[in-house]
């Protein structure tokens, strides 16, 4: 009992010294003044930098109030403590950021209650925690923003009483988990931003009470489980960003623009309208629109698609990217001869198995500028599948298997042609020279494109990687390469005239012996022959040989001493 009553005294005191440390500021406290330190007379604007405060001695406005102040900016400081008594003295406040002050603690004590502020920024600081009901006093709030400080856990009543907050920012912090109810108060959220975390589980209830969404970024994360139908409820999406975060499936009602790149996406249904779908790197064999007509823009590289089935219908698409998949044939059973994209402006088949292309592949492409048909089977290749590409601008077939095209008529047919990709084929080297020459000499670029590095596309959309099973099909059409720009052939010149072949796939030693390699080896064996016998010479003027070596030439001396006296007797004789 009496232990009970020690520790319940004790207790008793720490509160007491806690108030009055709080109530009774030290003498040395910063003294600030507002009026003073703003440059404005005014004061509807303000921003202070630098400002030091230790965590014993909060931060004393000098001055009785700033009624005027509407923005108020604090950055670069050192503020252990939540500056509350600006708020107090600012009751006209409507913007806070604190960027970079160091602030370690949220906590509802911090904002008298009932003030006007709407918009609550601070960013770069040192959270860990959202706890419960942070900000209910300052139920006013529009916008919050705690993105890039180190939260790492947010209390599931963390947002309450927040039932006007339209725009939500915790991206770049390091939140696991996100408890199934946290968003439940924020009935008004338009906006929310949770990339950049390791957030692991999205369910449906986690977005439940907030159908107004129209923003929502949940890019670079690490979800192990993301429902299907988490998003499904959502009526209209603007912006929907789920890049590089592990979804495997998604199913949605309508979104203007929806990123989905660098997952392991294998199904996207849409329901209703989606205007740009960027999907690239993917695991998708299909793709599930309603509303076909809203479609604008594709892209859809790096995925399994095997057929342009389910494009057949989206005639307002403008841009579509379908290379690096597994196309072999333009058909579908909806239009087995011609492509019906009639509004198609941008098209990159590049890197697909594409063999043949039929004479009306392109008939109603009139209005298309960009045409890829780089690093795909293609042997033959009629200009005059290309007629009706007037408008054509940008023309890419390198990386293919062809000896032959008209390229003459086929300039003469494209007035706009600007550049035009024509290496790496099976060209005869007169042949491919001429073709450069008559190329530069109508100011068109010869773009050269490698396919054992990463290539971009020319209008930088996208870069796509070498590294997949392009690299092995493309290798046996290597023949030529450039370290050089594409409108100079000076370069090739000097390696075809060294009988030089260079492979894009190997390394700066020929693959044969040169005439002039053979020569080189001779000389060089010469050379050291000589040196070795004036080496040996040296060596036995100088005895300086082995005993074994020594021996063996005063025998050779004795030998060949005994075959002159020999020759004298018989000469004698």
């Amino acid at each position: 009992m009496c232990v009970e009553k020690l520790k319940y005294t004790v207790f008793i005191c720490y509160v007491l010294i806690a108030v009055q440390c709080r109530v009774t500021p030290n003498a040395d406290a910063l003294q600030f003044n507002l009026t003073e330190s703003c440059d404005n007379t005014q004061i509807f604007f303000c921003t202070l930098t630098n400002i030091t405060v230790r965590l014993n001695d909060p931060l004393i406005v000098a001055n009785a109030t700033a009624p005027q102040l509407y923005e108020l900016v604090v950055r670069d400081s050192l503020l252990a403590r939540f500056p509350s008594a600006l708020l107090a003295q600012a009751p006209a406040l409507r913007s806070l950021l604190m960027h970079n002050c160091g602030l370690n603690r949220l906590t509802a004590y911090d904002y008298p209650k009932g003030h006007p502020l709407k918009s609550l920024i601070l960013q770069k600081n040192r959270f860990s925690d959202v706890p419960e009901k942070a900000f209910i006093t300052i139920y006013e709030l529009e916008e919050l923003q705690l993105g890039r400080n180190t939260i790492h856990m947010v209390h599931q009543n963390a947002f309450d009483g927040l039932d006007k907050l339209r725009y939500l920012d915790l991206q770049q912090n390091d939140i696991r988990e996100l408890p199934k109810s946290v968003f439940d108060d924020l009935i008004n959220l338009e906006h929310i931003d949770l990339s950049s975390n390791n957030i692991e589980l999205i369910v449906k209830r986690t977005f439940a009470q907030n159908t107004k969404l129209q923003t929502l970024l949940l890019g670079d994360n690490k979800f192990t489980e993301f429902a299907a139908n988490a998003l499904e409820h959502l009526p209209h999406l603007h912006l929907l960003d789920i890049s590089n975060s592990n979804v495997d499936e998604l199913s949605l009602q309508s979104v203007d623009t929806l990123l989905l790149s660098g997952s392991t996406l294998s199904s996207v249904v849409i329901a209703g309208s989606a205007v740009k779908v960027h999907a690239g790197n993917n695991q998708l064999t299909s793709l599930n629109i309603g509303d076909k007509l809203s479609v604008r823009e594709l892209d859809l590289h790096g995925n399994r698609l095997e057929s342009l089935e389910d494009l057949v219908g989206m005639l307002n698409l403008q841009r579509l990217d379908v290379s690096r998949n597994q196309l072999q044939s333009l058909r579908t059973s909806h239009s087995p001869l011609y492509l019906p994209l009639h509004n198609l402006v941008h098209l990159n088949l590049a890197s697909n198995q594409l063999q043949n292309l039929s004479a009306e592949t392109f008939v109603l492409l009139q209005k298309l500028t960009h045409l890829d048909l780089a690093f795909n089977h293609l042997l033959r290749l009629d200009q005059r599948l290309f007629e009706p590409l007037v408008n054509l601008e940008k023309f890419y077939i390198e990386g293919n298997g062809l000896h032959f095209f008209d390229y003459e008529q086929f300039v003469a047919a494209h007035a706009y042609l600007k550049e035009f990709g024509m290496f790496e084929n099976y060209w005869e080297y007169r042949y491919m020279r001429t073709m450069s020459a008559f190329l530069q000499d109508k100011n068109i670029q010869l773009p050269v494109r490698f396919t054992s590095n990463s290539y971009s596309n020319n209008n930088g959309a996208n870069v796509l990687d070498a590294t997949l099973n392009l690299a092995d099909k493309v290798a046996a059409h290597h023949r030529y390469a450039f370290t050089g720009s594409s409108s100079s052939m000076d370069d090739f010149d000097q390696l075809h005239a060294e009988g030089a072949t260079v492979d894009a796939d190997l390394t700066g030693i020929h693959p044969y012996w040169t005439t002039r390699d053979v020569l080189t080896m001779v000389i060089l064996l010469l050379v050291f022959l000589i040196l070795l016998l004036q080496l040996i010479t040296f060596c036995r003027e100088e005895e300086c040989l082995p005993n074994c070596c020594n021996r063996i030439a005063r025998n050779a001396h004795a030998n060949q001493r005994q075959r002159l006296d020999e020759e004298e007797e018989d000469s004698e004789v």
